[in-house]
């Protein structure tokens, strides 16, 4: 097989040359191009129209079309797949994903051609639930707002929520989406001695420690709300003015997964109007917000750039984790990363 890795900013080609080596040791024959961007901003930027609007918002350059005009397996993280893609490709067999979304990818196109669809679930699990943890710390004991003070000049120790900055032993995580990620906070949240609540409709084989309750207990018995679905149509606006209107006036809310998750007006309002005490946020409506973006601007929220997921660790192993699964296609054994399970059997029978 021909497998063809492009790499962008984030995932260099060499970083999946070197994931990819398992395949080459197989006798496959590994190429890769680089997505040329001019700046990160360039890229979020165009993530940013492929999450509002699909996988056919950007078709990608030339170059890139070249290189993969007669590949069997394409790999990529954020360059899109598009249906041109897809049928300009004649020898096209597999996609790999090198991320747990594929909101870059024409599924529907992909499917309807025979071509298999892999992700990478929970690729950067490790990051995101880190630094959700950071962010819990940071909002409810105020750290990065007294860090921002003390740079400044200004010895600030009294903020707004000092009547109520919290222990964390004894208080209630409540972990929306109970995937990779949610399981990953839970653990570590409960390291800190909390009591853990989850919600997920399609959660299995939960931990001991975690009970399953529905949406708005959570959202009522919870210290922290911290949101880890999956962006889609049915998850949009999930944490409503509703739910957050069953909140404690002492409890945080956390996003570092998708903004369409939360209403991000209700959410400003609740906080504008001290329903609920803090939030940290590390994703917005709009991206990048501006200085007087309205949430930003507000005094309870602790926010940063879209950081969640971006280790190092993250980028460098993604490769790997997705060629690990993905060598099995040769076996013709299925992997829990394919995305299209039902178009395997027929895939495979073609595959030498």
């Amino acid at each position: 097989m021909k497998i063809v890795g492009i790499g962008d900013l984030l995932i260099p080609e060499e970083y999946i040359a070197e994931g990819f080596q398992n395949f080459k040791d197989a006798g496959h024959q590994v190429e890769t191009i680089q997505w040329k961007l001019g700046s990160y901003e360039e890229l979020q930027n165009i993530n940013l129209e492929v999450e509002l609007h699909g996988s056919e918002a950007v078709e990608p350059p030339q170059d890139v079309l070249d290189a993969i005009h007669d590949a069997d397996v394409v790999i990529t993280q954020f360059c899109p797949i598009t249906r041109k893609v897809i049928e300009s490709c004649e020898n096209l067999k597999v996609i790999g994903v090198l991320r747990g979304g594929y909101e870059n990818i024409n599924l529907e196109a992909a499917t309807e051609n025979g071509v298999l669809l892999y992700n990478t679930p929970g690729r950067n699990a490790n990051a995101v639930a880190d630094f959700t943890v950071g962010m819990l710390l940071c909002e409810c004991r105020n750290i990065a707002k007294a860090h921002r003070n003390l740079k400044e000049g200004k010895w600030v120790r009294d903020y707004d929520n000092a009547a109520s900055v919290p222990d964390l032993p004894e208080k209630t995580a409540g972990i929306v989406g109970f995937g990779a990620i949610g399981r990953k906070v839970a653990q570590r949240l409960h390291g800190f001695d909390m009591n853990i609540l989850a919600y997920d409709p399609y959660a299995k084989n939960v931990p001991d420690y975690v009970t399953l309750v529905d949406l708005p207990e959570l959202m009522a018995a919870s210290d922290f709300v911290s949101v880890h679905a999956r962006a889609m149509k049915e998850t949009e606006h999930m944490i409503n003015k509703d739910m957050i209107a069953l909140m404690k006036p002492t409890a945080y809310l956390i996003n570092t997964a998708r903004s369409s998750l939360v209403d991000e007006q209700a959410l400003y309002e609740a906080l504008r109007d001290k329903k609920i005490i803090g939030a940290a946020l590390d994703v917005f409506d709009v991206e990048p917000p501006t200085t007087d973006y309205p949430i930003v601007a507000l005094p309870n929220v602790t926010v940063t750039p879209h950081l969640a997921g971006g280790s190092v660790d993250a980028f460098t192993n993604s490769p790997k984790l997705l060629a690990r699964e993905m060598i099995h296609i040769t076996e013709k054994k299925i992997s829990p990363f394919v995305v299209n399970k039902d178009i395997f059997e027929e895939v495979v029978a073609g595959i030498e």
